[in-house]
């Protein structure tokens, strides 16, 4: 009887300091869209599944050596040489991992910033919503959970950001690679499908 209580305890432990990790995650990341001349003030409740941004990371990999002008399914920001921190065997299996990740549904409690206003996808295309009016030239964002490697160094998250007051369309669809400097999340990288115009 102890063992299995210990076990549960155990458990409880793991998965409040897995969810306090991605909060970390999540604030940092948001932090550092903010710098970048954003106001973040509205999250879409439905994520995006997980697995996207390990999609964006593989199809970048994959095509990391094709020339500029022929068709390139993602690419990294910027320019080369690109770097690649994680091994593409350990991607395909946090892939697998997660492919069976039932969608998630945002609650203020995922963020320690609860000034976030969470609205569903319906609310974010009504461009007649009055939240359009008290967020009116603020940034919304979708988002996906982080997907974290398995020495906690790394994390990917996929993104789409919208203007509010557009009807809630999406930006241009991104995955960005994080990694643990000292604690912080910092974005070291970030993926991008080149034929997809926002």
């Amino acid at each position: 009887m102890r063992k299995i209580i210990y076990l549960v305890i155990s458990i409880l432990l793991l998965s409040c300091s897995s969810m306090n990790v991605e909060k970390q995650i999540l604030r940092d990341f948001i932090d550092e869209q903010n710098k970048n001349g954003r106001t973040i003030k509205v999250i879409v409740d439905k994520s995006y599944p997980r697995t996207k941004s390990l999609d964006y990371y593989v199809m970048a990999y994959e095509d990391r050596n094709i020339r500029m002008g022929d068709w390139i399914r993602v690419t990294p920001n910027g320019y080369p040489p690109y770097n690649w921190p994680i091994d593409i065997n350990v991607v395909k299996e946090l892939k697998s991992k997660y492919k069976n990740d039932i969608t998630y549904y945002w609650k203020k409690k995922d963020f320690y910033r609860p000034k976030f206003k969470i609205i569903s996808e319906y609310e974010s295309r009504t461009s007649r919503n009055p939240i359009f009016e008290k967020f009116l030239f603020s940034s919304g964002l979708y988002i996906s959970k982080p997907v974290m490697t398995l020495d906690n160094k790394y994390a990917f998250i996929f993104y789409s950001d919208f203007s509010v007051g557009t009807g809630g369309t999406a930006g241009r669809y991104e995955a960005a690679l994080l990694e643990n400097v000292n604690g912080k999340w910092k974005i070291i990288a970030t993926y991008i499908d080149p034929n997809v115009i926002s």
